[in-house]
């Protein structure tokens, strides 16, 4: 059984992973939630303006109510400025397994943070909830998010065709994992 913790804090040597605030609406939009780049293999458009990050995360801190929602931003310690976001989703409470999926802006791309993020995501994931397995896929046009996953210990498993619809259209995804038992050999 999953031991549900919610939304808690979480620190890195660079980073500080947290609840999103209403007032983080210019960050995230500044940052990543208007950039086409960015969302070029999200299942979101580009928010047109700040209202459309101001809904989101609205919708996000109604959700931060139940211990099995778990979205964080992701801030530099030395500003707070929200980056980018991360997030763990229940796949299956049965199986104890969860997924991850991260964006981040890209004035921060290629600085190791997402990969800082992720790990740090995966050690609550396996060490405060609970999950056996965590599961995150992307786009196979898109191998720098593959990279990172790599970075955080998690293992190519194959290719899903099709696997999800982004706003550039259908897209075959690279499929990667990890385990709890592999991550603590490995920690």
């Amino acid at each position: 059984m999953l031991k549900h913790k919610g939304t808690v804090a979480i620190e890195t040597k660079r980073l500080l992973l947290r609840r999103f605030t209403l007032d983080d609406a210019a960050g995230a939009y500044n940052n990543w939630a208007s950039d086409p780049e960015v969302c070029r293999y999200m299942r979101w458009q580009p928010h047109k303006d700040r209202s459309e990050t101001l809904n989101i995360l609205g919708a996000w801190l109604e959700a931060y109510a139940r211990d099995s929602f778990y979205q964080w931003a992701v801030t530099l310690k030395e500003n707070d400025e929200p980056i980018g976001a991360i997030c763990l989703s229940v796949v299956n409470e049965n199986d104890l397994c969860g997924d991850t999926a991260y964006c981040i802006g890209r004035k921060y791309w290629g600085q190791g943070i997402t990969a800082e993020a992720l790990k740090a995501v995966l050690a609550f994931a396996f060490k405060e909830a609970g999950f056996n397995r965590i599961e995150a896929y992307h786009s196979v046009n898109n191998p720098a998010s593959g990279k990172v996953m790599q970075k955080a210990g998690m293992v190519f498993e194959g290719t899903a065709r099709q696997k999800y619809k982004c706003i550039s259209g259908f897209e075959d995804s690279a499929m990667y994992a990890i385990l709890r038992e592999d991550y603590m050999n490995k920690e």
